[in-house]
């Protein structure tokens, strides 16, 4: 079966305190969530990413500021989404070239349906090109 990478949206709660947003495993994502990471601190404009995995299935959510996610499947579809709702996340299917430009004060929480594994990783665009 062929995943097609897709916006998600999460439940929450927004009032004058604040906006809370909540998912729950297989109800709001379509894996067991394995692995939890995030990224800050991260400079202006700086690309993030770079990369594939053979089995991976990710979903990324933007919590603050703005990312601009390019998924490439390696038979000439890109897509571009753009990350600026912290009640949404992007569903990434394994075999999907990601890079993602973070702004200035962004930040990304990903959830993975494999704990890490270096194998998994395709580093290299011409190997995963071939790999597709």
């Amino acid at each position: 079966m062929n995943k097609e990478p897709a916006f998600l949206e999460f439940s929450g709660v927004s009032e004058a305190r604040g906006q809370l947003n909540y998912l729950e495993g297989l109800k709001d994502i379509p894996f067991e969530v394995k692995r939890v990471y995030w990224l800050t601190e991260v400079p202006d404009q700086q690309v993030r990413g770079g990369h594939a995995h053979k089995t991976g299935e990710q979903v990324i959510v933007c919590t603050n500021g703005i990312i601009e996610a390019v998924l490439d499947d390696g038979k000439g579809r890109v897509l571009n989404y753009t990350l600026d709702k912290p009640n949404q996340g992007l569903y990434i299917p394994a075999m999907w070239w990601g890079k993602m430009l973070f702004s200035r004060g962004a930040q990304l929480l990903g959830l993975a349906s494999d704990e890490f594994s270096e194998e998994d990783y395709i580093r290299n665009k011409e190997d995963f090109n071939g790999a597709v």
